[in-house]
This record gives C-alpha cells, structure tokens and sequence, in this order.
C-alpha cells in the first residue's frame, strides 16, 4: 500500500462523468503532477483528495485510513487554489498563521511557525504587510506558505501560477520544487501546462476525458508515449502519414522517399501515422540516419531554438534546430534535406 492510493474512483455530475476508475498510488515525499486540457477531471479528482468532492465509486486512503468521506477539515491536508485567496483584512503573518489559530494552537508556537513559514518562502520581513502591498508571485507564496503551516500530510496545488506571468511563472516553479525537496512533503500539483508538469514532477498523470491515459516519469511521458492522444498534447509533434513500403523491415515512405524505423509497423494496413519528434530532426545528412529532402516553407527564430517548417510531398515537417550564433540559417523556397535516426519515428496508429 502507497501513502495515498486513489482507488478506481469515479465521480458523476448530473449524470455525465466528470471523472473515470481513476486508479493512482503516491508514494511519501512524492510529487505527482495531473496534466490534461481543461475539462479533463483532473481538478475534479484533487477535489476528492482534498474533501470538496465525494466519489460516487471508488476509495481514497491516506496513510492506511480511509478518507473517502471524511470532511476537508479532517483529512489532514493543505491546499493552494490558483485564486490566492488570502484575507485581504489580514496581515501575511496572519494569513500565514490563520489554520494554526483555527486549529488554537498557543500564540508562541504560531509565532514560531509563521516566522518559519515566512523564511522557507524567503519573505522573512514582509509578515506585517497586507495582501494588497504584495505581488502576484509574492500572494502566491504566502498562500503556500498557509497550507503548509498546519504541516499538512499531502500539499494539493491547483493550478497555481496560471495567474501570473510567464517569468514568475518559472521562478515560482523552482521554488515549490525546492521547499517541497526539502519538507519531503507528499505533493499532487494540477496544470494544463506541460512544461510546468515535466519540469516539477516525479510522475506525470496525462489524463483525458476524465480517464488516465498514461502514468510515468516525465522522461519516459515526452519519450515514450503510451496513446496518440499523449504523444500529440505533450510537446510539439510532427504526425506524418506514411506509406507501407515493407513492414517486416519497418520500410516506410514519406512524399515519395523511403526511410526505415526501428519501431515495429504491426498493421496490415498500406498507410501508417509516424510520429517525430522536431527535436530528433537535423539540417544536413548524417551517416546512419534516414535522409530527406523538401522545400523550406518558413524559419522561425524562436531564441534558443530555430523552428523551420519543411512540405515533404502533402506533409509538413517540422524541425527544431538548437540556436548557435554561427548557424547557417536555411532561406524560404529553398530544397534543404534533413536528416534523423530510425529509433526517433515511431508508429502508433494506421492513418
């Protein structure tokens, strides 16, 4: 038994399912991020760990005790909405403290934990300040810091940067990485930004349609996708139809030219969906790996990246070039082949 297994819960509303025999084990100290497009079920399914919903079927148990029907206040858990939610009457320090004075703890040993909690998240002399004196990021953090106060057996984030920019974003998502290292505190963080889910987690649950579609280590989500449907939502993908030139060799042809895979083509069928990865693509020929040619269509300079767009007969490839300051950079309507290795195409589905 892990320390909190979800077990094939199912939640229904008005009779369409929100969610579906979602079947999970967290291990302690472990942090597991949802992540799908919205509407998938994956906050519905927090919102049973956390007590705001019951499951219509199934059990949720925490460290050996059943919790499925326990009240929020009950279950021993600390959560972060994507609104912030402080009380706006209330200074950080009270903010901070505020479970601990529901739950009358004594005045000393609040004071202590708030000055603890204030230092874990690098605000140690901003707790007399009100809601309203602080950034989004810095809102964000306090609110954190409030869930963790009552030291909680499981921290739930529901999509808790969504609201900020883009750079505090990013640092903000460091840093609950590192205060969640460093307290080894259980941890289920929702989001429908991939970057966010493999950056933070231990394990990554795709889900879709209130069901899971794949559960592994962030590695294995981006490179070895169980469904179509993981392959295409997590990171860019090209998605080629293909003919079947020989299957038992995994000869394949693409606008004519003829490439191998690796990967197994186990279809009777004439055309196969081959997918490819931009990053797995390179400018030139390379011994050892499968070559093309086409028409460049567009290059984007995306900064660390150069994205180019490549028609291969009736496909468009892309390819993703690692920006270097002395890179030729191909010019529109020009013919450029590129070139990649047979294990970085995979077949998943017949067109």
């Amino acid at each position: 038994m892990a320390f909190l297994d979800i077990n094939h819960a199912s939640k229904t509303f008005a009779g369409t399912p929100a969610v579906r025999d979602f079947d999970l084990h967290v291990e302690k100290g472990e942090l597991v991020s949802f992540l799908g497009p919205s509407g998938c079920g994956k906050t519905t399914t927090l919102r049973m760990v956390a007590g705001f919903e019951v499951p219509n079927e199934g059990t949720i148990v925490l460290d050996g005790h059943d919790i499925t029907n326990k009240a929020p206040s009950q279950r021993d858990v600390g959560m972060v909405f994507q609104a912030y939610a402080l009380f706006p009457n209330m200074t950080v320090g009270d903010n901070v403290g505020f479970g601990l004075k529901i739950a009358k703890k004594p005045k000393e040993q609040i004071a202590a934990r708030v000055k603890e909690m204030l230092g874990l998240i690098r605000m140690p002399d901003l707790g007399d300040r009100y809601p309203y004196q602080l950034s989004g990021g810095q809102q964000q953090r306090v609110a954190l810091a409030r869930a963790l106060a009552i030291a909680p057996q499981v921290l739930l984030l529901d999509e808790p940067l969504s609201a900020l920019d883009a750079k505090i974003r990013v640092e903000l998502r460091y840093e609950i990485r590192r205060i969640q290292r460093q307290l080894k505190i259980t941890t289920i963080y929702v989001t429908h930004d991939q970057e966010e889910a493999l950056t933070l987690s231990d394990r990554v649950v795709v889900m879709s349609a209130g069901e899971i579609e794949q559960i592994g280590s962030p590695f294995e989500i981006y490179n070895y996708p169980a469904t179509a449907f993981v392959a295409s939502f997590v990171g860019t993908l090209n998605q080629l139809r293909c003919r079947v030139v020989d299957a038992a060799s995994g000869k394949l042809a693409l606008g004519g030219q003829q490439f191998t895979t690796t990967a197994l083509v186990k279809t009777a069928a004439a055309e196969v969906l081959v997918m490819l990865r931009p990053e797995e693509l390179h400018m030139g020929v390379r011994a050892g790996d499968n070559s093309l040619t086409g028409k460049v269509e567009s290059v984007a300079f995306l900064g660390s990246v150069v994205r180019v767009h490549l028609k291969l007969g009736e496909s468009v490839v892309t390819l993703d070039a690692l920006n270097e300051r002395k890179l030729v950079l191909p010019k529109v309507g020009e013919d450029l082949t590129v070139s990649f290795p047979p294990h970085g195409c995979w077949v998943l589905a017949g067109a």
